[in-house]
């Protein structure tokens, strides 16, 4: 026999094992969402330390005000609230008339598009109004209760599925959903799931890893190991929790001034060359003067010399050309015998 508070922890554990996370504990599911009694047993005493057996566990599942889960050769599986995709088994006609609670904010969006399973993949359809109240109450604090016209919907190819308490279906299209009643008697999830994590306490870890017993995902690791590795180094959750130390950074220095180069020396300024003067021509070797002569001859010899001297001269560039010095002893122009 197993107390109160070992049932409670024990429903718990095989909703979110059955239900929604079975990698977390090793476990396998089929299709149909079964799992094996004794990895389920398995599971339970790694997670919790308690050994527990099939009777322990029947007691359990149904110690409950409605039946959530089913034992059949050897096998539990959850007959409802899934989050994880399970095949949920041959279709059923359903009674006249099922019931629905949603909260009021979601009531113009069910009167456009009708009813689609959302985190929960399949609708949970009560059997009367009253049980529909009693979800709605904890789904909000304003809340409106549907009556579905089950059969209806059925004939029109919607597949229902019995579940003992409830009826499951994947979705309801608008013809088939009337808004009942409006109620505001509800309470608030938050607060609600804020009282219940209050109240737990340490159980919380149960679902953070593999737990304590096992040396798991959990913090039972490290403090088995006594650290990474089990090398006496700092676990990692104190690693986690204890403040980085920042590297100091220096003040970087000022930068040096830099050395400025000297200024460059004017350049010196050019004086523009004096001009050339062009050479005072030399008198010719004949010893006679331009024009100066005695005879004919004399004066066309004198001629051709200062002709081939001028040819063989540069040409001088603007300065008017010099006139000829008579030599001493020389006759002047027109200077005879």
């Amino acid at each position: 026999m197993i107390d109160t508070n070992q049932i409670e922890r024990v429903t718990r554990l095989l909703a979110y094992m059955l239900r929604h996370q079975p990698g977390d504990f090793d476990l396998e599911l089929d299709n149909f969402g079964y799992a094996e009694i004794d990895d389920v047993l398995r599971a339970l005493a790694e997670r919790t330390g308690e050994d527990f057996d099939e009777d322990d566990l029947a007691q359990a599942i149904e110690s409950g005000d409605r039946p959530r889960y089913e034992i059949v050769d050897g096998k539990i599986r959850a007959l409802y609230g899934h989050s994880i995709e399970i095949d949920p088994g041959e279709t059923a006609e359903p009674p006249e008339d099922l019931f629905v609670a949603l909260p009021a904010r979601d009531r113009e969006r069910m009167e456009r598009y009708g009813l689609r399973g959302g985190r929960r993949r399949f609708l949970h359809l009560a059997l009367t109004l009253d049980e529909a109240r009693e979800s709605g109450r904890r789904a909000a604090i304003e809340y409106v209760v549907i009556k579905v016209s089950a059969v209806d919907a059925w004939e029109q190819g919607v597949d229902f599925y019995d579940r003992k308490s409830i009826w499951l279906a994947p979705e309801l299209p608008t013809y088939s959903l009337e808004v009942v009643g409006e109620y505001d008697d509800g309470t608030d999830p938050a607060e609600r799931r804020r009282a219940r994590e209050g109240s737990r306490g340490p159980r919380r870890e149960e679902r953070g890893g593999r737990g304590r017993e096992r040396g798991g995902r959990g913090r039972g690791r490290d403090e088995e190991r006594g650290g990474r590795g089990g090398r006496g180094g700092r676990g990692r959750d104190e690693e986690r929790s204890a403040p980085r130390e920042e590297p100091r950074r220096e003040p970087r220095p000022a930068p040096e001034p830099r050395d400025e180069a000297p200024a460059p020396a004017p350049a010196p300024e050019r004086k523009a060359p004096a001009p050339r003067s062009a050479p005072a021509p030399e008198p010719s070797d004949s010893g006679f003067g331009f024009g100066a002569g005695v005879t004919e001859a004399q004066r066309q010899e004198a001629a051709r010399v200062a002709a081939t001297e001028a040819a063989a001269k540069p040409a001088p560039r603007s300065e008017p050309k010099p006139e000829p010095k008579p030599q001493d002893g020389a006759g002047g122009f027109g200077a005879g015998l």
